[in-house]
């Protein structure tokens, strides 16, 4: 994939290095144990980033990843403030594409290709827009003005809905959107929008309200988005051949997600315009610490997509999960200690490539609210943006198997890394430790006896003595050299 792999700046290796010392300074840590010592070691080579890593980035003036040692191969514009179909098309025939060159020129000077949402109808041209008396008042409307959207205060009602010149079996003009995605290609111009996703998790309302709009017509929902899918493949390949194109993504963890999907896959013609299967690999319920997220959902939720898609014909397609991380309730991050969001993020990551996800887009960069990996208050890495970078450099160039439970010990999880010249690892974490207050508890287990050093997600390398490591909740990386 072109650009898939990106340099570090090099003033963070100024940064790693501090990180380093203050590291050993303080072996004791989190998850640390007395028998356990640091190997001296000259700093890490540049990070790179395989294709699998995207990322989600709220705002424009805040530090793009890749300028504080993050890098990533891809960015997804949805999350990215201004960026909606609604935000960029506030008129009819009248577009505002500032902000989105704002974001591109970031995206093309870190040399990441972009993933484009189509999402959030324009109020004045929704059917439950700010237009709409009430049903059929005037033509198209569904309903009166639906201020129950996601992104209703800033771009207005109706956002969730579907365009007012689109019928609930899928036919109709479609005119509103196609000239919109007209007008935004013509303006960025071909091989610069490397991916194309279908709305945002449509088993929402809030998101997507087309079968309350539709009551009286079956699968409304799958049938006006494979519509306006086909609309927007036509559209796009007449002007970037190269384009690729993933299914609408839904949400909500396991067999929820899978089933929207399959929906999705057997009562619509979706699959024909689709290069891609996408699906968000949330897995929250609740806050912490009584209903912390399990990461190891995650593992569940991808192979049951792989299912459906199967069960359809899609095999061959790659699997994208779009959008994902701790998530938040209620506007609330559901994990709230560092240390426990950093442990989530390192399962989260090995589990997916453990899977065949192929690319996965994490949200976000900057979300304060949910999933962030950089603090814009404190401009610096938050512990789960270190946690990262040790994922990336641990992941890039090798090939992760599937992560699976001990047999005899099934909190003890694994996942056998094999590097590109046939080196070996091995990523381990305990899924019954927890993390609190910066203290993370640990179980003592014994390890192969060709692993001689370990890595942790601070970076720290350690020497592993008599065979044994502490594990925690935060993977470790086991590894046959120092």
């Amino acid at each position: 994939m072109p650009n898939g792999s990106l340099a570090v700046q090099k003033t963070w290796g100024v940064i790693f290095v501090a990180l380093v010392v203050f590291g050993a300074l303080f072996s004791e840590g989190c998850g640390g144990s007395s028998a356990l010592q640091h190997s001296q070691q000259p700093p890490p080579p540049p990070i790179e980033a395989t294709s699998f890593f995207g990322m989600s980035v709220n705002r424009s003036n805040d530090a793009w990843p890749t300028t504080v040692g993050a890098p990533f191969a891809s960015w997804r514009t949805l999350g990215s403030h201004g960026l909606l179909w609604a935000a960029m098309n506030p008129s009819d025939g009248a577009y505002n594409f500032s902000t989105f060159d704002q974001f591109m020129a970031s995206a093309q000077a870190g040399g990441q290709d972009v993933m484009f949402t189509a999402f959030a109808t324009p109020s004045w041209a929704s059917a439950a827009g700010s237009n709409c008396v009430s049903a059929g008042n005037p033509a198209g409307c569904s309903g009166p003005p639906n201020a129950n959207c996601a992104f209703d205060p800033q771009d207005g009602p109706g956002l969730c809905d579907p365009p007012a010149d689109m019928n609930c079996d899928g036919s109709g003009t479609d005119q509103h959107f196609i000239n919109f995605i007209s007008a935004l290609l013509n303006h960025v111009g071909p091989g610069k929008i490397k991916y194309w996703e279908m709305w945002n998790e449509p088993n929402v309302a809030k998101e997507w309200n087309a079968d309350a709009d539709c009551p009286n017509t079956p699968h409304a929902s799958q049938l006006i988005l494979a519509r306006i899918a086909k609309d927007l493949r036509t559209t796009v390949l007449a002007i970037d051949p190269n384009a690729r194109f993933a299914t609408p993504a839904a949400t909500g963890g396991p067999t929820i997600t899978a089933n929207w999907l399959n929906s999705y896959l057997k009562n619509s013609n979706g699959a024909t315009f689709a290069d891609i299967i996408a699906f968000h690999g949330y897995v929250q319920t609740g806050i912490c610490p009584t209903s912390c997220p399990v990461p190891e959902d995650v593992a569940t939720v991808a192979e049951e997509v792989k299912t459906v898609a199967a069960s359809a014909g899609q095999q061959n397609k790659p699997v994208f999960d779009t959008e994902g991380s701790w998530g938040a309730v209620a506007g609330v991050n559901t994990i709230l200690d560092p240390d426990q969001q950093a442990a989530f993020l390192g399962r989260y990551y090995l589990l997916q490539l453990g899977a065949g996800v192929s690319k996965f887009y994490w949200y976000g960069w900057d979300f304060l609210s949910s999933g962030f990996l950089y603090d814009p208050n404190t401009q610096s890495l938050a512990p789960a943006g270190v946690a990262y970078q040790q994922i990336v450099r641990w992941t890039s160039g090798s090939t992760v198997q599937s992560c699976a439970p001990s047999l005899s010990n099934p909190a003890q999880w694994s996942c056998l890394i094999t590097t590109s010249n046939g080196t070996q690892a091995e990523a381990m974490w305990a899924s019954s430790e927890t993390c609190a207050a910066g203290v993370c508890t640990t179980t003592n287990v014994s390890v192969g006896s060709q692993f001689i050093s370990y890595t942790d997600l601070t970076g720290q390398t350690h020497a592993i003595t008599n065979g044994t490591v502490a594990l925690s909740a935060k993977p470790i990386l086991l590894q046959t050299t120092n």
